[in-house]
């Protein structure tokens, strides 16, 4: 059989699929765009969903892809067994209404077993089937001529696709036979027809047969489209062809292996034999080396997607990871940062189908190595925790061991293992009922959020073809074409809306981040508002009009006209976040890559990767960044092109997070600015005028919105009302201040007052304005402070002769009727009388704004005898409302 690198099968795959006419789809980043359903891109067929459920329309009924994506319902079997993975590689084929059983199943077996190809004897492979899908076993036997001891009947628990609600149907897989040696019982095909777990047939190739919809009540009715979703692991496939007793001992990731040996200087450790040699047994140090080697590599690609180290969600993941790893790193010996050494042998391994890797390696390197120098202080507490538990415990208890897991990273092994060398049992029962008391949790908690949209059958059907022609004009005259009601197509409509589709039409419908267009349409004289466009799945833009009982029939001639004032401000805005994108990226760096963003008439929103707060510095800089580029005046220029002519000769800005289709559309403003993007835009960016930042947050770990607003007025009204808020505080203030100034003056206050005032009217100095404004608060709060003070001294003062005299207790006790005393001044002059007179119970009531108040103190020495409560409640029989304790009570009566 060929011996056969990463590089060449994954080749061999896409090469073999684009000669039986499927267009290649490049790899998406690990974040779902647009997919509250997914934390992780976690399938090859993932990216597809808007194709397969019908809101989009594909570029090709015919796909091929090598997807990356990530899994880590089960991290704590990564490195424990063969094939488990956090981040693998889904080799993929899928045919939405094109070809179903029949070819899908001929693809891979000439695709497995064709010289040309693959080249797998034939007698390796064994198939599966769902046990009712007699479909596919008479295409299995009677077209490929499987022998019959090499095919089985599954059940719907092992050969039928159902997440719940959504397209669904049987499957049928097909095994590698890696021969008797990994069969030491010598079952044989048998282990395959009973489902047994076992090393000896490995799954390579899953093929869904997907031809139902499920309602979510288990109702089974046929797709109006069937569908064909391949999924091939390429992990498992390159340990196929190098003949490798796990998928670790690869090319894919020895090198990183042998790095750690390097690092951890112990050279040769790794066993690269192991799994084959001693079947069942865990090798405790090969554990730690494919723990590493497994989430070094899903962390490169994750931060290089943009998710970077945190507290929660995709954030939380990868921080574990980082964890994870360099704990399994101690237990090789290495005690210092060292994860962030690997990052050049991942980017070495993968960058010939991955080459972003190479710009994003610096990136990757300096967060993995702060998350690390973090990470080995919190894993010295967990340390602590550890040998604190052990000192008071004879047993470690499993929600101990829990918190040891889930707070700091410890595996439950090594908190056996260091455990175990004082003598001392882990409680790994109760562990395991927690932990997967947890996970139930969990998965609860996504369950409902994992089913696909059902077929819409109006978008799944819809052949009408509409022109966009907003490019280059806001007006036309164009013919109804489709129209739809409730999600019912109609020949004619009226009542209160309906949904209009043109044949040429100048609207934008909302997409890229632009807000749709709105306008009117004139039909016979009556107009029709427009207040939504949406595009259907065959890039048909879809208005939303207003109808006020007036009839829109298929054929109707209509005069449209776009709502000139909206795309005016709008384009302004979208050009602003191109020239502000590209400015980010020359301050910031070449790592900033725009994750998101929206556009209206009234400012501009972009979500950017970047692993820190950006100072007030780097924001003055990318202001005058853009303020550069607008002063320049460079014309917009706009090319249709492939791809790859986009990339190389445009320098235009990809998205990975984004599809593209077979021409696309790049916008560049000279060599500054060059994305594909489908918007509409300024002519040049003087047209834009003028940009102001008017904030920055974070969103979420790694990833910040920065809101901006664009044209000469719309920037001076905004720094205008800025700085006129800011005065009125300020001067609200010092207003407190000249009441105050006769007790207590303080000349710092006026001095920072004075360097607000002299703030020029400018955007560039709204942060600096704004950090006065902080300084003049927290001075005032102390200064304040101060008078309040000073006040509430002058106030008690002329209580202080005041002499205490003997109750009917034989104590000493002073009461006090004040008038105007606040509460504060009140508890003042308690505290002076106790501090002043020891063994002493002091009763102040005062009248403040028409209200009676009490306070109640007592000594330490009394109020054991005479708490204040008692004597608060219980005072002349005033039934006060109030409480305390035995020091102090005080209330209203």
């Amino acid at each position: 059989m060929k011996k056969l690198s990463t590089n060449a099968v994954r080749q061999i795959w896409i090469d073999f699929f684009k000669s039986k006419e499927h267009l290649f789809l490049p790899p998406v980043s690990l974040v779902p765009v647009q997919d509250p359903s997914l934390l992780w891109i976690n399938s090859g067929v993932a990216t597809l969903k808007p194709y397969f459920d019908g809101r989009l329309t594909p570029p090709s009924q015919r796909l091929t892809n090598s997807q990356k994506s990530i899994r880590t319902n089960d991290i704590e079997n990564v490195g424990v067994t063969a094939r488990h993975h956090t981040m693998f590689e889904m080799l993929g084929n899928f045919s939405i209404g094109d070809y179903f059983k029949k070819e899908a199943i001929e693809f891979a077996w000439e695709l497995l077993t064709s010289k040309k190809w693959f080249d797998i004897p034939v007698e390796k492979l064994y198939i599966t089937v769902f046990e009712d899908d007699q479909e596919a076993f008479d295409i299995w036997t009677k077209n490929i001529k499987v022998s019959p001891d090499h095919i089985f009947k599954g059940t719907r628990e092992t050969n039928f696709w159902d997440v719940g609600q959504g397209p669904c149907g049987p499957n049928s897989e097909i095994f590698f036979d890696r021969g008797p040696s990994w069969d030491p019982e010598n079952i044989g095909p048998k282990l395959l027809k009973d489902d047994i777990e076992n090393d000896r047939y490995i799954e390579i190739w899953n093929i869904v047969f997907s031809q139902f919809n499920n309602d979510g009540n288990n109702n089974y009715t046929d797709l109006p489209r069937k569908n064909i979703d391949t999924g091939a692991g390429l992990e498992r496939l390159v340990s196929i062809f190098q003949d490798a007793p796990t998928n670790f001992e690869t090319d894919l990731f020895m090198p990183t292996i042998e790095a750690i040996e390097n690092i951890a200087d112990r050279k040769k450790t790794y066993n690269f034999k192991a799994a084959s040699e001693n079947k069942g047994v865990i090798n405790r140090d090969n554990t730690a080396f494919k723990v590493i080697a497994d989430h070094i590599r899903a962390v490169t690609f994750a931060i290089s997607d943009g998710v970077f180290p945190g507290n929660k969600d995709r954030g939380y993941i990868i921080r574990r990871l980082i964890r994870r790893s360099s704990v399994y790193g101690r237990k090789l010996g290495i005690d210092k940062p060292f994860l962030y050494r690997l990052v050049d042998i991942v980017v070495g391994t993968m960058k010939e189908f991955y080459p972003y890797l190479i710009e994003k390696r610096n990136l990757v390197v300096e967060s993995i190595k702060t998350e690390e120098e973090k990470f080995l202080k919190t894993l010295t507490k967990g340390s602590e925790m550890l040998e604190n538990v052990m000192a008071k415990h004879k047993i470690i208890s499993g929600k101990d061991a829990l918190l040891l897991f889930e707070s700091f990273g410890f595996p439950i092994e090594l908190t056996i293992e260091l455990a175990g060398e004082q003598n001392i049992k882990v409680d790994q029962k109760e562990f395991e009922i927690l932990l997967d008391s947890a996970k139930e949790i969990a998965r609860n908690s996504r369950k409902d959020l994992k089913a696909w949209d059902k077929q819409n059958e109006i978008f799944t059907k819809l052949k009408v073809e509409s022109k966009f022609v907003g490019w280059d004009t806001e007006s036309n005259i164009a013919k109804v074409v489709y129209l739809f009601q409730k999600d019912k197509p109609l020949n004619e409509v009226t009542g209160d809306e309906a949904f209009v589709i043109l044949d040429e039409t100048p609207f934008y419908a909302e997409k890229g981040g632009q807000a749709a267009d709105r306008g009117t349409l004139t039909i016979n004289g009556q107009d029709f508002l427009v207040i939504d466009v949406q595009e259907g799945p065959g890039h048909q833009n879809i208005h939303r009009v207003i109808l006020n009982n007036k009839k829109i029939k298929i054929g109707d001639i209509v005069e449209t006209k776009v709502d000139s004032e909206k795309r005016y401000f709008t384009m302004k805005n979208h050009s602003g976040t191109h020239i502000l994108h590209a400015a980010l990226r020359e301050v910031l760096g070449n790592d900033v890559m725009q994750s998101g963003s929206y556009n209206d008439e009234n400012g501009l929103r972009m979500d950017f990767n970047f692993n820190r707060l950006i100072t007030l510095e780097e924001n003055h800089k990318i202001q005058k960044v853009v303020d550069r580029e607008i002063g320049l005046q460079v014309p917009r220029e706009v090319y249709f092109t492939t791809m790859d002519e986009a990339v190389s000769k445009h320098k235009a800005l990809a998205f990975f997070t984004e599809k593209y289709e077979g021409i696309v559309r790049v916008v560049k403003f000279g060599d500054f600015s060059s994305e594909l993007c489908g918007g509409t835009h300024v002519e040049n960016t003087k047209v834009i005028e003028d940009l102001v930042i008017t904030s920055i947050e974070s969103k979420s770990s790694g990833i910040y919105r920065i809101h901006a607003l664009t044209s000469h007025q719309t920037v001076n009204d905004y720094v205008s009302e800025i700085f006129n808020n800011v005065i009125q505080e300020a001067k609200i203030i010092m207003s407190k201040y000249e009441n105050s100034s006769k007790t207590l003056k303080d000349s710092e206050l006026i001095k920072c007052y004075d360097k607000l005032l002299k703030v020029e009217n400018s955007k560039f100095n709204i942060g600096i304005l704004k950090q006065c404004l902080e300084e003049l608060k927290n001075i005032f709060k102390n200064y304040d402070k101060k008078v309040q003070d000073l006040v509430i001294s002058e106030q008690i003062s002329k209580f202080s002769d005041v002499k205490p005299v003997l109750n009917n207790d034989k104590v000493n006790q002073i009461e006090i009727k004040a008038k105007n005393l606040e509460v504060k001044a009140i508890k003042a002059l308690i505290d002076n009388l106790i501090n002043k007179h020891k063994d002493v119970i002091v009763i102040v009531t005062s009248q403040i704004n028409g209200e009676n108040v009490l306070a109640v103190g007592v000594s330490d020495s009394l109020n054991t005898k005479f708490p204040a409560i008692d004597i608060f409640k219980n005072y002349k029989n005033l039934s006060p409302k109030g409480g305390g304790n035995k020091f102090f009570a005080q209330g209203k009566y």
